[in-house]
């Protein structure tokens, strides 16, 4: 036990054994390490724990190369019996993960994709996106309120003043849109959207570079091998996540598929 351990120097700093260096499935390092000094040498020590310093400064026995960049994150201390202090150690390291806009080498990602449902407008189904301009205006007026839809006679309409239905001058042409209008007329406004999404997550020294943040709601490709639909469909980078630990930055991208036809290019390439 670290309270049995004696004959220290003045101002001396014991490793404890046991130091553990388990690394990541992103290729960052993480450490946990224990030092014993003595109680009274606290105010001349405790600065060697500060994060951001070298794991070696407190335990010139740290192997190579780790010594040569896990960095203290976070400390813990209790004062025990024998008036001895034990500094429960966590240190971080790892390597540059961007060299611009692209992964560096070496750098080890992970991919997930995540395919869901979720509520979108009848507008963005693919069966109103195929009709006509008119048709389009028509059901967009039927679902504001300013249009009915008798769904036995197949016919639009709106009450005149008098509430009595009067015959709309234009009627719906396409088969699809009748289809929409009933339900729309049954106040149905939305449908289940299949949605997918493509991560990738990196940890590392580097913060999220300019590039990576200006492409943020843009039309781009991800990296890695993300599925590769049938028709004209395009991904664009719809989320950039990032959160600190130590010195590591663990970094996630996320591109989103779009429908058939692909992103608006005017509005984000």
């Amino acid at each position: 036990m670290a309270a049995t351990i004696l004959g220290f120097d003045f101002n001396e700093m014991k490793a404890q054994p046991g130091l553990s260096i388990v690394r990541s499935e992103n290729g960052a390092w993480t450490a946990t390490h224990e030092i014993v000094i003595k109680a009274s040498d606290f105010a001349d020590l405790s600065a060697n724990f500060a994060r951001g310093n070298l794991l070696a400064l407190v335990d010139p026995n740290v192997p190579s190369p780790f010594d040569e960049f896990l960095r203290i994150d976070t400390v813990t201390f209790v004062r025990s019996e024998g008036d001895l202090i034990t500094f429960n150690v966590n240190a971080t390291g790892g390597t540059a993960q961007f060299e611009n806009d692209e992964l560096a080498e070496g750098v080890e990602p992970t991919y997930q994709l995540t395919g869901q449902l979720t509520n979108a407008d009848l507008s963005q189904h693919r069966k109103w996106k195929a009709l006509g301009d008119g048709d389009k205006k028509l059901l967009g007026m039927l679902i504001s309120g300013l249009l009915n839809y008798d769904i036995t006679d197949a016919i639009l309409y709106l009450n005149n003043e008098a509430n009595a239905r009067v015959g709309y001058i234009d009627q719906l042409s396409a088969a699809d849109a009748n289809s929409f209008a009933v339900r729309i007329q049954q106040g149905q406004s939305t449908y289940e959207k299949a949605t997918f999404t493509w991560a990738e997550t990196t940890e590392g020294l580097d913060q999220l570079t300019p590039a990576q943040i200006n492409k943020l709601g843009q039309i781009s490709i991800p990296r890695g091998t993300p599925p590769e639909p049938t028709g004209v469909r395009d991904w664009m980078l719809t989320s950039a996540t990032q959160s600190q630990a130590g010195e590591l930055y663990r970094t996630t991208l996320e591109w989103s598929l779009s429908d058939e036809g692909g992103h608006d290019d005017f509005l984000y390439d």
